[in-house]
């Protein structure tokens, strides 16, 4: 899998993560401390992604909840519309950042 997507995946994870402790009302010393390192976690990764790249899923973390989505049979699981052949039949369709050219959103392919 290319790592910049890779790296994509990893902080969409950790917005995640961070996003529920943001919400949950009973965070206690024990979710605060996990929280720090999730922030530390989640520079590092940032640190690491191209520039171009972060500023894209800044911008479509604030128009989506979900920036980057698995791609299931063929199906774009952000927008749920069916990607063209020509996206579907690509041979090392993980080993490049791609983005669904109905929404936009980043997507990985899952394959069982």
């Amino acid at each position: 899998m290319n790592k910049q997507l890779e790296l994509l995946i990893m902080l969409h994870d950790l917005d995640l993560l961070l996003m529920e402790i943001n919400n949950d009302k009973k965070a206690g010393f024990e979710v605060k401390k996990h929280k720090e390192e999730l922030l530390k976690a989640r520079e590092k990764v940032i640190k690491e992604l191209k520039p171009q790249q972060f500023k894209r899923y800044k911008k479509l973390k604030s128009r989506y909840p979900r920036a980057v989505v698995p791609v299931i049979d063929g199906v774009c699981y952000g927008c749920f519309v069916k990607l063209p052949t020509s996206f579907v039949v690509r041979i090392n369709k993980n080993e490049e950042v791609s983005i669904c050219p109905n929404c936009g959103r980043f997507i990985y392919w899952f394959e069982d």
